[in-house]
């Protein structure tokens, strides 16, 4: 893979995260808030229930997770206890897939699928409050939960499209305007993607027609993109993972036939 300089755009730091230690809310076991906010049904996926994300942001471990009502809570502990506690990142009625949850610099950042098929966008400070939200894509664009990654100093988000198709989402950290690009066109995509950051560019993996498993990658700064086959027809059967490793990708394809 060659080296190309990364998407540019004057850069004043957003902060996008909360202070997640000695911040108030309710203390609550993660039992506890899986019984009160728990899982919701995505409208675009034919699963019944939604997963929640989790990564750490500040040291301590955070979730992001969709509610019962199509609301959208923020759930972390502080490290070191076994204190769980939660918050309102989005109203009833507003989130319709499992989110996507990453720490971004000095902030928290979350996505997921909002209403009509829209695909929304939030960010808190770390040591802030409330949460604010963003559109990354209007009613009628997104179809699965989507995926998100930092990226080059910005935020790279993927989704499943309109008539299966794949579509890529960045905006560079300082600025709220987002930028769309095509991955993979229509009868490409039959899964909810996933997307990892990897040496100066972003892997994304979806199953493709006939339960394939497909692969694609990008270089920072270009808008094309590469398509490979990892696994042929009437192999893949569930959603895909993908991480990146110095230029190496890590993909795996959920349930292959006869494993």
């Amino acid at each position: 893979m060659k080296t190309t300089e990364s998407r540019k755009h004057a850069i004043t730091v957003r902060s996008r995260a909360r202070m997640l230690a000695g911040a108030g809310g309710a203390a609550l076991s993660l039992a506890a808030a899986a019984a009160t906010f728990g899982p919701g049904a995505p409208a675009a996926l034919a699963a019944t229930t939604s997963t929640p994300a989790i990564t750490v942001a500040g040291g301590n471990s955070v979730m992001a997770m969709q509610t019962s009502n199509n609301g959208l809570r923020f759930i972390w502990n502080t490290y070191g206890t076994n204190t769980w506690r939660s918050e309102r990142v989005a109203v009833i009625g507003t989130t319709f897939s499992s989110p996507s949850i990453a720490q971004d610099g000095d902030s928290v950042v979350i996505a997921a699928e909002g209403v009509n098929h829209s695909l929304d966008f939030y960010w808190q400070q770390i040591g802030g409050t409330g949460w604010t939200q963003e559109t990354v894509a209007g009613p009628g664009t997104t179809y699965s939960a989507p995926s998100l990654t930092v990226n080059g100093g910005g935020v790279n988000i993927v989704a499943q499209g309109r008539v299966n198709s794949l579509d890529f989402y960045w905006a560079m950290n300082g600025t709220s305007t987002w930028h769309a690009e095509t991955v993979a066109a229509d009868l490409t995509t039959y899964s909810a993607p996933s997307i990892a950051a990897n040496g100066g560019g972003a892997n994304i993996v979806a199953e493709g027609p006939n339960n394939s498993l497909d692969f694609y990658w990008a270089l920072n700064g270009t808008s094309k993109w590469h398509q490979e086959t990892v696994a042929g027809p009437g192999t893949t059967y569930s959603a895909p993972a993908v991480t990146g490793n110095d230029r190496s990708a890590g993909v795996v394809g959920g349930c292959l036939q006869g494993w």
